[in-house]
């Protein structure tokens, strides 16, 4: 009587701990994956209001890519600060460096594929001034727009490598 006391003991206690262990369901699934969140951290005002936040983890990323020129919180300022030449570089940015960071500033290169003397483009991102500046290089004229008058200042690899774009589209080195 003991050992069927004893069994009956355990197999209630097995019965219990299966009950009290019982399976949770998940009621929903997250729609994000890692690149949208990447993609909704650049639609936030964040980035508008402190781009360090948000663009530091552009560096080595094309623009492409992370959609930087038609779908974040940068593309109105893009808009404004082009112009009507805002198409014309979405439309000619297909030949891409990725970002690049030297110090606050980072900087991304496009151009129109198998023509980049034609019509190549740098991108300049002021992080610590959250300012904007596009060098638009087309048949050896330079035009540079300047978010709120803002010259972003360029130093060391950033400067050297704007000025063989100059030499090479044969304008002359006046910054």
């Amino acid at each position: 009587m003991e050992k069927k006391a004893k069994n009956l003991f355990i197999v209630a206690l097995s019965c219990f701990a299966m009950v009290s262990c019982k399976k949770e369901t998940i009621k929903s699934i997250p729609t994000t994956d890692s690149t949208s969140i990447k993609i909704d951290a650049l639609k936030t005002d964040s980035a508008v209001i402190n781009p360090s936040d948000t663009l530091k983890s552009l560096v080595d990323k094309s623009v492409i890519g992370t959609h930087l020129l038609t779908n974040s919180s940068i593309t109105p300022r893009l808009k404004t600060l082009l112009g009507t030449e805002y198409d014309q570089m979405v439309k000619y940015w297909n030949t891409e460096t990725p970002f690049t960071k030297e110090g606050d500033i980072l900087h991304a290169g496009g151009c129109k594929q198998h023509d980049c003397t034609t019509y190549s483009y740098d991108l300049y991102i002021d992080a610590k001034n959250n300012k904007i500046n596009v060098y638009k290089f087309s048949q050896s004229k330079l035009t540079v727009f300047a978010e709120d008058n803002f010259r972003i200042i360029l130093k060391d690899s950033l400067l050297q490598d704007l000025n063989t774009k100059k030499i090479n589209a044969n304008i002359e080195k006046k910054f």
